[in-house]
């Protein structure tokens, strides 16, 4: 049943890979279906019975031309501008000296629309915009316009002028829980001073969006970017605390899926989610939980609601990437740090966990980002150990402020050491001369073979006969 579970979903996923580069009319893909059909009822015919290769190379034609579709129907558009009315639909956010947000016009069309940085507009309000729209264009080797059509936004508006008609247009839950992080990250303002409350913002809700540009361009160099990206690691720490604080399963689930909800609903944060949420519903049904199905059924979740993030996401696939390694690649290595004692055993972890997930995820980084962290393993080994302690003492503070300010000082003092760890380290490491190096263009070929390579080597590992007699 596994197996057969597994065939279809990596054939669905097959299917919208293909899909990604080659266009297959729908015509193709039901042929693809027609055939496997034709296949199980020929064999049941003529044998009385289906044999347990013809249904699995049914299962996989079937799910292929499923896959194919899914991806057609996502992809179907027809060309039009959007009109000059609509709503905001997303969270509007302050990038490169302008202020960014998702228009949905009145005829359903989205844009991507810059304007002026200090502009009020917020998330549900009707605005009109004023401006010339443009048709999304590669950027070097970079496909822009198909980044942009996973969220079906096909035009963009720089320079827009923006005059808010009415407010109250959004979801009312995203809207008064958009207020509600909009507050915390207030209070956060209150009680850090500038870089340390948008790295706290960036740790807790808001992600590297909070971030000033020069010090996120100094956490890449330095290899630890991904703390500030509400990755994996910050929503398994905030899940975990929202099941402890809540000891009840359905509220944690609630309050699980509304965090998801206020913090925009981004590829990485929707993985974790999804597994942290596999993980309470297991408990709850008394089931086994299992780290590698619970990943496959998250990612499957995600292409199932939007397939086109499988090539054009570069944060489904970086976070996909970690998560595996997390799951095969880091035991391995932990078996040969040895040398590490058992007493430092969270250093051993987080060395591990640095080492193994930076080797999966760089073949992927040097071929869509170019370069790579060469001080990425000592910034992790410094940084990691204290996030989870920065996480919690922050907001902390910061909740603790809303009845006392002065209550809330001796934590947020404390916090404010931990963050300018943090911050120091990113700073001294990121700015070595030789802490990024720039790598030249790959060839997508090499890419696939490094990492059929590394699943090869996984799987004989994971086989041998040492693994399996421990």
């Amino acid at each position: 049943m596994d197996r057969a579970i597994l065939i279809s979903i990596f054939s669905f996923a097959f299917g919208i890979f293909v899909s990604s580069f080659i266009f297959l009319t729908p015509v193709v893909s039901t042929f693809f279906i027609v055939t496997a059909l034709a296949m199980m009822l020929g064999e049941k015919v003529w044998t009385g019975k289906i044999e347990k290769e013809i249904l699995f190379v049914a299962l996989a034609l079937i799910s292929f031309g499923l896959g194919s579709l899914r991806y057609a129907v996502k992809d179907f558009h027809e060309a039009a501008l959007p009109l000059r009315e609509g709503v905001v639909v997303s969270e509007p956010e302050q990038r490169d000296n302008a202020t960014r947000f998702v228009f949905k016009s009145d005829n359903r069309e989205r844009a991507l629309v810059s304007t002026d940085i200090y502009s009020p507009v917020q998330y549900g309000d009707r605005v009109k915009i004023d401006g010339k729209f443009k048709i999304p264009e590669m950027i070097e080797d970079f496909d822009y316009p198909a980044y942009l059509a996973k969220d079906d936004i096909y035009s963009t508006m720089s320079f827009a002028k923006v005059e808010i008609i009415s407010s109250g247009h959004g979801n009312k839950i995203k809207s008064a829980l958009l207020k509600i992080k909009h507050s915390f990250v207030g209070k956060i303002r209150e009680n850090f001073s500038e870089p340390y409350a948008s790295l706290l913002s960036g740790l807790l809700v808001s992600g590297r969006d909070a971030m000033p540009k020069d010090i996120l361009e100094e956490f890449r160099k330095a290899g630890i970017i991904h703390i500030v990206v509400l990755s994996g690691y910050n929503i398994a720490l905030i899940a975990d605390f929202i099941r402890k604080v809540f000891r009840n399963n359905w509220l944690s689930i609630i309050a699980i899926l509304l965090f998801v909800i206020m913090t925009g609903a981004e590829a990485t944060v929707v993985r974790a989610a999804i597994m942290v949420l596999t993980v309470i519903l297991a408990k709850m049904l008394g089931r086994k939980y299992s780290a590698p199905r619970a990943l496959v059924f998250a990612g499957f979740i995600m292409l199932l609601e939007n397939p086109k993030i499988l090539v054009f996401d570069p944060s489904f696939e970086l976070s996909f990437l970690a998560t595996l390694a997390l799951i095969y690649v880091v035991p391995i290595v932990h078996k040969y740090l040895k040398f590490i004692p058992e007493k430092w055993s969270k250093l051993k972890e987080v060395v591990a966990t640095t080492i193994g997930t930076q080797l999966t995820v760089l073949p992927l980084l040097i071929y869509s980002i170019g370069d790579f962290s060469v001080v990425s393993l000592p910034a992790n080994v410094l940084v990691l150990l204290i996030i989870p302690y920065t996480m919690f003492v922050g907001f902390a503070a910061a909740t603790l402020s809303y009845v006392s300010a002065f209550l809330a000082l001796p934590l947020a003092y404390l916090a404010h050491l931990l963050l300018a760890w943090i911050i120091f380290v990113s700073n001294f490491l990121g700015n070595i001369p030789f802490a990024s190096l720039a790598v030249p263009n790959v060839s997508a070929w090499l890419i696939a073979l490094v990492y059929a390579s590394g699943i090869i080597f996984v799987w004989r590992w994971r086989n041998s006969p040492r693994h399996l007699t421990n």
